[in-house]
């Protein structure tokens, strides 16, 4: 989070590279293994940050002075969120993996580390979540029997979040960052979920 601009060793800006590729094909490469499970989940943890995102399809490694943290950060968390809802597209309503992301809430952890002052360390401490306490609505997505007919969907504070803003339900640009991170990954063909035709 907030990291100066830097790549991974693959060349993609870090945000996008960590929060958002790196998930994605973690998460293909462990699918025919989780649909081989009575039941699976898929738990992508996003941020409220995905709320200011938007994916630059023309400069996705916000290069050429384009970066700022404050772009590339949401960019990632969005991308989580669509990655999620385009995943539970593609594996249908029938499938026994089922999909969520999240916002955790505001938790005090090394994630700020380049985000505040030694000081403003100090003063967001006790402001902010404890790390069990951030961790309740990823363990409520991961366990909660309630949540076994949702997929697809955004949770905060152990809830569904049904009113999105509009980029992160648009399903075209959904169905083309998951393109575009199939091709970025070079994911082999035999991983690939076609999209889904309506």
């Amino acid at each position: 989070m907030n990291v100066p601009q830097s790549q991974t060793e693959d060349g993609f800006e870090m945000h996008f590279g960590v929060n958002h590729l790196g998930h994605f094909l973690l998460t293909m490469h462990l699918l025919p293994l989780l649909k081989r499970s009575p039941k699976a989940r898929v738990v992508n943890v996003s941020s409220s940050g995905h709320l200011v995102g938007n994916i630059d399809f023309d400069n996705i490694n916000l290069r050429n002075g384009a970066y700022s943290s404050y772009k590339a950060y949401p960019q990632s968390k969005l991308a989580n969120v669509l990655f999620t809802r385009e995943l539970a597209r593609r594996l249908g309503t029938g499938s026994n993996i089922n999909t969520y992301s999240l916002h955790p809430g505001g938790v005090y952890t090394e994630l700020q580390r380049y985000s505040f002052g030694s000081i403003g360390h100090k003063v967001m401490k006790s402001l902010l979540l404890s790390a069990e306490q951030g961790a309740q609505t990823q363990i409520y997505c991961a366990i909660d029997e309630n949540l076994d007919n949702e997929s697809g969907h955004y949770y905060a504070d152990c809830q569904r979040i049904d009113s999105m803003i509009s980029t992160a339900t648009d399903d075209k640009v959904a169905e083309k960052l998951w393109e575009l991170s199939c091709d970025l990954v070079g994911l082999e063909d035999h991983l690939r979920i076609p999209a889904v035709r309506t």
